[in-house]
């Protein structure tokens, strides 16, 4: 059964920017291993720093997820990563896959400046400093074979660091931080010259709830070894337009809820205060009578 992973909500209302994709131009630039990958990102400055609102993925959206999410996966457990910070990041850098760096035959979806095994291509990208703002260079960016490539050289490079210091981005390492947010923020002015780039990391991994695909105590599924056998996939009820969130403990979450009929994974089903509640993320819960169980 193919799940329909549908996003989690802020009810508080503010429009999702459309990336806009880069346009490929010719140029010389020279290409230095700083620990930039690139400043803001290729094809992204629109994205807005406050909280992020969507009332469901767009079909393009829902597909780039559905398909970077394995990838994602793999890479990222592959390097003691946070798969939900890699995907924001494709989704950031690519424009929702659309940019051209991301398009054959340069399937690069984050980024990364140099050559790669000796291939790259040439194109413009934002930078951000302290003096000029926002200002557009020409830069050379590695080219990959494919989009697996990409992913793996990103979590290569957040694991390996740069020529100069291999612990460069040790801060997005699972073992030195408490949350995605740790890694998110370490990103900022390391990965990425752009001074909102955490906040729009952080806006993405909410609002399409990209947490449900990190994983838990070294396994690499993102369903808990120990919750196999409670996996469910529940959908909203339909009665009202959106149904409030729960913590761990059962307390109502402000400005968080999801939108009618849509469908979510659960790995987790406990009673709170002689309630029950299914797990739709890592801290987030929703009732039992505001969802059918479908599977």
């Amino acid at each position: 059964m193919k799940k329909r992973l549908m996003a989690s909500l802020f009810v508080t209302c503010s429009a999702l920017c459309t990336l806009n994709a880069g346009m490929i131009q010719s140029a010389s630039a020279a290409t230095q291993d700083t620990g930039i990958a690139h400043a803001s990102n290729i094809a992204t400055d629109s994205v807005g720093t406050a909280a992020v609102t969507k009332a469901a993925p767009s079909s393009l959206e829902q597909q780039f997820i559905t398909t970077i999410a394995p990838i994602a996966q793999n890479s990222a457990n592959k390097y003691r990563l946070y798969p939900s910070v890699m995907m924001a990041q494709a989704i950031l850098e690519s424009g929702w896959g659309t940019s051209a760096a991301c398009q054959a035959p340069n399937y690069n979806f984050f980024g990364i400046k140099g050559d790669y095994n000796g291939a790259s291509f040439n194109m413009p990208t934002k930078e951000w400093s302290k003096d000029k703002g926002y200002y557009t260079v020409d830069c050379y960016f590695r080219k990959y074979p494919n989009m697996e490539a990409s992913f793996d050289d990103n979590g290569n490079k957040l694991r390996n660091g740069l020529s100069w210091n291999a612990s460069y981005y040790s801060g997005t390492w699972r073992e030195n931080t408490q949350s995605y947010k740790d890694a998110t923020s370490w990103l900022q002015g390391r990965y990425a010259t752009d001074p909102n780039y955490a906040a729009k990391l952080n806006n993405l991994i909410t609002t399409y709830n990209l947490t449900q695909y990190d994983v838990t105590n070294g396994q690499v599924d993102s369903v808990s070894a120990e919750s196999q056998n409670n996996f469910h996939v529940v959908r909203t009820n339909s009665d009202r337009q959106f149904y409030r969130l729960y913590s761990p403990s059962g307390n109502p979450i402000v400005d968080r809820a999801l939108l009618a009929n849509t469908d979510w994974r659960s790995d987790q089903v406990q009673t709170i205060n002689n309630e029950q509640f299914y797990r739709v993320s890592t801290f987030e819960w929703v009732r039992a009578v505001d969802v059918t169980v479908i599977k």
